[in-house]
């Protein structure tokens, strides 16, 4: 595949149908979520429970799962605001799931260096507004449960290291594993630990 450019959602956190301001208030709570979100939760003393995305809402309502992990706009777009009452913006344990956008390398090898300039271009321009788009979609998923009077709970910054501290094994664990396939795991991760630290 020839990568035309990579992209991810906004940080996906804690959505629940009551508030849950510390992290004792995870233990024992159930909430949808699956891979790396799971881990997430685990380490975080709450229970996972894989469903599909779509299936989510009639969980949250008939209290199947006491909450969801997953980006705020899913608040809106997934109308996750009708069926929780509070959003923790746990930010320091927060996940994010990476999707990219590829083509054919050998369909990609076969067009004229200029038509492959032009892509390359235009991919440039999207890169920019894909994630323009991701965190207006996230503003809107904000103001919207805000609007519907649930509470949106913004973690101590002791809180927050608390909950990042929980999570760093998951990383690790990651680092590991991309050693053994012969990746560099560990400066991928550094690059992104410092871009947040800069960016904060």
């Amino acid at each position: 595949m020839k990568v035309m450019y990579l992209h991810a959602h906004g940080p996906g956190i804690v959505n629940s149908k009551k508030p849950i301001t510390k992290l004792e208030d995870m233990k024992g709570l159930k909430f949808r979520c699956t891979g790396t979100s799971a881990e997430v939760v685990k380490h975080l003393g709450g229970t996972p429970v894989a469903m599909a995305q779509n299936e989510t809402y009639d969980a949250l309502q008939k209290g199947v799962v006491d909450g969801v992990m997953s980006p705020i706009e899913t608040m809106k777009g997934w109308k996750f605001a009708e069926v929780v009452k509070s959003s923790t913006l746990n930010y320091g344990s927060a996940y994010s799931l990476g999707f990219f956008v590829v083509m054919n390398k050998a369909k990609w090898n076969a067009l004229p260096k200029e038509v492959q300039a032009t892509i390359t271009k235009i991919n440039e321009e999207w890169i920019e507004k894909t994630a323009k788009a991701w965190d207006t979609y996230d503003k809107e998923g904000l103001e919207l449960t805000k609007a519907k009077g649930n509470q949106v709970i913004a973690l101590s910054k002791q809180e927050d290291e608390r909950w990042a501290g929980l999570v760093k094994p998951i990383m690790t664990e990651w680092v590991q594993k991309t050693k053994t396939k012969g990746l560099a795991g560990d400066e991928a991760l550094k690059f992104c630990l410092d871009w947040l630290k800069k960016n904060q």
